[in-house]
């Protein structure tokens, strides 16, 4: 009994310890008469005030090249675009406490008059995690190609989260990009949640671009 219970908790640190993808959350917003056109140019706009511009672009980088892989044209000109892409990133993090069971096991003992088998008991010993949201919000803009000044309306938002108590924003912003294209142009009607994995071949298209 006591050689399973050893491989039972190797098991459980092996399963713990490997992160091979996340849960990604995502909402994508349209309009029925404002659908984003096939085979479409799309310029890449980065914001002018970011706080981290270098991010920001390894982040268009990644943009483009699923745009590429969802047989659209990235175009460096505004001008010359069919749409705008426009997008924003942040993670914040948050508390959360309670009390979780230790289990104690079973274990045999010998008094001077009896002897026996403890069958264990419960304890509940209080803990502190600190969860981190990291979220992607991208935005898409219709506009007139043939004219400068053309007026922008917007055609769709897609929005991603993942919570997980680790903050490498600049692993976790792969799988936030995969899962807003997945529903790229889609109005998905109510929040979808997929799972997507480190083997994904859009992750591995992505994860080594800066």
């Amino acid at each position: 009994m006591k050689k399973l219970s050893l491989i039972l908790i190797a098991a459980s640190i092996c399963v713990s310890g490997c992160t091979s993808g996340y849960r990604v959350h995502v909402n994508g917003f349209s309009e029925e008469d404002r659908q984003i056109r096939q085979n479409a140019s799309v310029y890449v706009s980065v914001d002018p005030n970011s706080q981290n511009p270098i991010f920001d672009e390894e982040i268009k980088t990644k943009i483009e090249a699923l745009l590429k892989w969802y047989k659209y044209i990235p175009n460096e000109e505004l001008e010359q675009a069919d749409y705008k892409l426009t997008f924003e990133a942040s993670m914040n993090s948050h508390g959360t406490s309670g009390f979780a069971p230790l289990y104690h096991p079973y274990m045999g003992f010998h008094g001077e008059y009896w002897s026996g088998y403890s069958f264990g008991y419960t304890t509940y010993v209080p803990y502190y995690d600190t969860y981190y949201d990291q979220r992607l919000s991208i935005k898409v803009y219709t506009r007139d190609s043939a004219v400068a000044s053309a007026k922008e309306k917007i055609v769709w938002v897609g929005e991603a989260i993942i919570s997980t108590s680790g903050d490498d924003f600049r692993r976790t912003i792969n799988y936030l990009l995969v899962g807003c294209f997945q529903y790229f142009g889609v109005d998905t009607t109510r929040q979808r949640s997929l799972y997507i994995t480190e083997k994904d071949p859009r992750i591995i298209l992505i994860e080594s671009l800066r």
